[in-house]
């Protein structure tokens, strides 16, 4: 089964941190997760993600190049199947300096509603697999799609 992918800030959606914070319940999915799931017109971007994970650096690349910066990449990873049921996925290009994975693997969940929202954060705080990339790897990974001529240099914002 593929995977979906969605940037996050780890710490946001860290369960250890969730027993410091006084009046959440234990395994209460804690408000600061939605600051992560930016809508736009109702839709989430996502990045779907091949079942052996073979796509999962070039992904990082393209999350990775278009920043301002190089920096540490977290990520949220969730069976596709667990966010299928929430709203319909549809095919959509992405907006990276990695043109190749904007053309392939780019995707939205579309009709959103801040139920479905609501719904998404949880299933992702109980079943994603959370990592990081760090900023040494990020930066590995964008100088590896540059040097293949993976990425478009005018989209690029960080000066490699």
């Amino acid at each position: 089964m593929p995977y979906l992918l969605r940037k996050i800030r780890r710490v946001r959606w860290d369960p250890e941190l969730t027993k410091e914070i006084p009046g959440l319940a234990v395994n209460e999915c804690p408000s600061d997760c939605l600051a992560d799931l930016n809508t736009a017109e109702c839709s989430l971007s996502l990045w779907l993600i091949n079942d052996d994970q073979s796509n999962l650096d070039d992904i990082v690349a393209a999350l990775g190049s278009n920043c301002d910066r190089v920096a540490n990449v977290d990520y949220a990873l969730i069976n596709r199947d667990k966010v299928e049921p929430i709203s319909k996925l549809t095919k959509t290009i992405g907006q990276s300096p990695h043109n190749f994975a904007n053309n392939n693997w780019h995707w939205d969940l579309v009709g959103l509603s801040t139920e479905r929202l609501k719904r998404l954060a949880e299933v992702m705080y109980s079943h994603a697999k959370r990592a990081r990339v760090t900023l040494k790897e990020v930066g590995t990974l964008v100088q590896t799609a540059l040097d293949k001529r993976q990425l478009d240099r005018t989209k690029l914002k960080i000066k490699f």
